[in-house]
């Protein structure tokens, strides 16, 4: 079993929760969103991306994109889960299944702290689109057990850094962030987002490589998801930085701001 709760959406229709399948194939083309206080938030920016993803992989869905909306709409006022993740996924065979799903989100202790990362020697396939690639995830999962830390950072075959395995990354250097450029990584809508808040504050953002040689270099650095939005980094393997970084933290209150109103709106 995989989703939770009463009921999921299988193909283009409400149905019991004991109608699901299993999910997370490989090469399953799939979304997350976060839920709460019954609002889901920025879904517009998920489905775009979903739909970007289903472009890239060249698959289509059983049901409409409008049609799609409504039946989250629904999902969400017949389950009586208020604050957790939808996972939305097409499986190779064709099909679709949304659903809650059990959320892991990050302590208060690991926002104040930040948290540990290993390096990952790992490129994801079509990293425009949001594909499950299980051998990939399955090493990551492994990694972070048996290092005993939060994330793992992906590090390509010429030797730079590009993202998380669930995540994004942002090197802070002085008054500016520093990131992979937008080709070479999955355009998490974490990341939309900061890039929106850093345009209203005028805060500069470089686009560049950055080798992993060159990361004791920054100041801080943070990874962003949906689960974690804005989390600091204690640790890339022996590098260490500081997850009071007054940059940093100046995002996080930009960011709580957005999701408030998103669920006030």
């Amino acid at each position: 079993m995989y989703f939770i709760g009463t009921s999921i959406i299988r193909n283009s229709e409400i149905v019991p929760l004991s109608e699901q399948r299993e999910t997370g194939a490989d090469n399953e083309v799939y979304e997350l969103f976060r839920v709460e206080r019954k609002k889901p938030l920025f879904l517009a920016d998920h489905l775009a991306r979903f739909t970007n993803s289903l472009l890239t992989a060249q698959r289509e869905l059983p049901l409409e994109m409008s049609k799609l909306k409504e039946l989250i709409e629904w999902l969400i006022l017949c389950n009586v889960i208020s604050d957790s993740d939808i996972r939305m996924c097409l499986s190779p065979d064709g099909l679709f299944q949304a659903g809650f799903v059990h959320s892991v989100y990050p302590t208060k202790q690991m926002y104040a702290e930040g948290v540990k990362c290993s390096v990952l020697n790992a490129i994801r396939e079509q990293p425009t689109a949001k594909i499950f690639h299980a051998e990939m995830r399955s090493e990551a999962a492994e990694q972070q057990h048996n290092d005993n830390v939060y994330e793992s950072v992906l590090v390509d075959t010429e030797g730079f850094v590009t993202e998380g395995s669930r995540s994004n990354i942002f090197f802070v250097s002085g008054e500016r962030l520093v990131t992979a450029p937008d080709e070479r990584v999955l355009s998490g809508i974490m990341r939309k987002k900061i890039v929106e808040i850093c345009r209203a504050e005028k805060i500069e953002i470089e686009y560049k490589n950055i080798p992993l040689s060159s990361i004791n270099q920054y100041d801080a650095a943070f990874i962003s998801s949906t689960p974690s939005r804005i989390l600091p980094i204690r640790a890339i393997a022996d590098c260490t930085y500081r997850a009071d970084n007054p940059l940093v933290v100046r995002l996080m209150s930009a960011m709580q701001k957005e999701v408030d109103r998103q669920i006030n709106g």
